[in-house]
């Protein structure tokens, strides 16, 4: 069975090298993926890379015979990502077990034809890589209403666009959900991992993480997921969120417990973070609302400059407790949190346990009054 990707941006090849005791016939080393390049280029390589840790290292360089055919034979001691990188042209993603894998590639444009074929893992790819497809489609379609609907300035018609496509994911998600239940336990199952948001669905991914690490227990890749999905735990809905301290701009130190009794929402963000900036007003509406019922709010910083941190509170009104150590994307607690981007918040219960993260806009409010009433 043939299998076409297109359009891949990550390419992943494994090998499980295969001992038989006992066994009067000579067994292979290592499994071989090969290829057949239909559109040759002048310049630039062919090169075969591990993904590992989150790092991509390059272990071959694979030259064309005088039938544009190459080979090359890899050992792993359990299933892995590879990438294998067509004169910086096209990238294929495949993943290799113990199944020897063939390919045809176009070579010379990035959306040509890319055949992979040999393995049940790469028939997972292959529904992946058409439900991305078919997702792209439909986000552009939805895209292309709301545009015309904004141009109109029919602000019922966007808020029925934005709701229909939020229900359109939901149903989509639980679709994708049963598709990675029959993947597992192959690591097709962690690329699809992308489809998911770790606030909203890690229950689900981390069980993912688990079966496959469970599955695969000498595979890097397998090892590494479950590692990150662990990370992820310490931050995750119901967990005791870490303490940290840090300065006010007068210098007073502040921790996270000192919160303790109260609900509080730890909200990172920066006074050159525009994001940020444009959902400053809807904090400051919920903090004036609720700040008679106990509601704290708890302002961590990632600015570089004082000055421009303490022009930004006030210029935005922000009356709680702001801190910050002003070292921008090495703040010490951005790696602890995990955090990539901003604004990111989290909503902590009075015991300090996050209840919620990342409530924006009517979230936020509707959270809020989920615990004050009203």
């Amino acid at each position: 069975m043939k299998i076409i990707l297109r359009n891949s941006a990550l390419a992943i090849l494994t090998a499980l090298f295969i001992v038989a005791c006992g066994s009067d016939k000579e067994e292979k080393a290592g499994t071989t993926i090969s290829g057949t390049i239909e559109n040759p280029q002048d310049q630039g390589v062919i090169t075969l890379s591990k993904i590992s840790g989150g790092k991509r290292e390059v272990v071959d360089t694979l030259y064309l015979d005088a039938k544009n055919t190459f080979e090359s034979t890899v050992e792993t001691a359990g299933p892995e990502f590879y990438q294998v990188n067509f004169y910086n042209n096209q990238v294929a993603t495949l993943i290799v077990n113990d199944q020897d894998l063939e390919i045809v590639a176009d070579g010379g444009d990035r959306n040509g034809k890319l055949e992979i074929s040999g393995s049940k893992d790469m028939e997972y790819m292959s529904q992946l890589q058409d439900i991305m497809k078919k997702q792209n489609e439909e986000v552009q379609e939805i895209n292309k209403e709301f545009m015309a609907a904004r141009k109109a300035q029919d602000d019922e018609k966007m808020k029925n666009i934005q709701d229909d496509f939020l229900l359109m994911q939901e149903k989509k998600k639980e679709n994708i959900k049963k598709q990675v239940e029959e993947m597992l336990p192959s690591l097709a199952a962690i690329q699809a991992m992308n489809f998911f948001n770790p606030n909203e669905d890690f229950e689900f991914m981390q069980k993912v993480a688990n079966t496959i690490a469970e599955a695969h227990p000498n595979s890097e890749m397998a090892t590494f997921y479950k590692k990150q999905m662990d990370e992820m735990a310490k931050i995750s809905v119901g967990a005791q969120a870490p303490n940290f301290s840090m300065p006010t701009p007068e210098g007073e130190e502040v921790s996270l417990t000192d919160f303790r009794g109260d609900y509080v929402l730890v909200d990172f963000w920066a006074a050159w973070c525009k994001p940020c900036r444009q959902e400053n007003p809807n904090i400051v509406a919920a903090y004036n609302k609720y700040k008679d019922e106990g509601f704290q709010i708890l302002g961590v910083s990632l600015d570089k400059k004082k000055e421009d941190w303490l022009k930004a509170i006030e210029d935005d009104n922000l009356e709680w407790t702001q801190v910050s150590e002003l070292k921008y994307w090495q703040t010490p607690i951005v790696q602890e949190y995990k955090i990539n981007g901003i604004p990111f918040s989290l909503l902590l219960d009075p015991e300090g346990k996050i209840v919620a993260k990342n409530l924006r806009g009517e979230r936020l409010h509707e959270k809020l009054a989920e615990i004050y009433g009203g």
